[in-house]
């Protein structure tokens, strides 16, 4: 039974932090608080903040108010967000077509393909690399025709065949499965709020390179980098 919207809330909350608790890292870093992958890349996290956050979170998954939460509560969140996804995703291919189609000519070029992955790399804080693969890639995908360019025909055709894959900003898959078995200690199929403070507690300190009780920028990125379990939804 699927276990992902708990550990898809549980990362979101344990690293992208929210607006009333997430202070810039750097007064030359613009803030995001309102946008999870923002957070991540821009925002320190307190490690005290930590365990108030988790049972807010808890407290929307526990739906039966039995303190515990459960296979059988996951799998009905799960869908409802499957529900919300499929409604959405229409919208959500359209916005990313518009994203990278940069002069709305109602096709994407290679250029603009390049210059798309260099914004998402310079909002997370990464160098643009020589490399094009990711703009060659989506075109190879894509590019039914091989004329070079993807129109939205194209585009939308892709998804459809699962050759261009929707990403929604709560889920993760395996990865947040992961997370799940590792929250529930005892194996009993259920999560206490307990058990989840301690998880997200143990993991925090496992980012916390220097140990000063704050979580950088820097330091989740390199968590997510070692440990691709730990990267909230990009």
């Amino acid at each position: 039974m699927s276990k992902s919207v708990f550990g898809g809330l549980f990362l979101a909350a344990f690293f992208a932090g929210d607006a009333a608790t997430a202070a810039p890292a750097s007064p030359a870093t613009p803030s995001r608080a309102h946008n999870a992958r923002g957070s991540f890349f821009t925002s320190n996290q307190d490690r005290a903040d930590v365990p108030a956050r988790i049972e807010r979170m808890f407290k929307e998954l526990d739906s039966n108010r039995d303190g515990f939460v459960t296979k059988e509560e996951i799998a009905a969140l799960q869908a409802q967000f499957d529900e919300r996804a499929a409604k959405s995703a229409t919208k959500r291919a359209a916005r990313m077509f518009d994203r990278m189609d940069s002069d709305h000519d109602g096709k994407i070029t290679e250029p603009e393909l390049h210059a798309s992955r260099a914004s998402r790399l310079a909002a997370g804080g990464k160098p643009a690399k020589a490399s094009h693969r990711g703009g060659s890639s989506l075109l190879t995908r894509a590019d039914t025709n091989k004329d070079g360019f993807v129109t939205r025909a194209e585009f939308d055709a892709a998804i459809t065949g699962g050759k261009i894959k929707l990403r929604h900003a709560g889920m993760r898959g395996s990865q947040i499965v992961r997370l799940f078995d590792a929250s529930d200690k005892n194996n009993d199929g259920r999560i206490s709020l307990d058990e989840a403070q301690q998880e997200a507690l143990r993991q925090f300190d496992a980012a916390d390179l220097d140990h000063d009780g704050v979580l950088t920028p820097a330091e989740r990125r390199q968590a997510a980098k070692t440990n691709p379990t730990k990267r909230p939804p990009a």
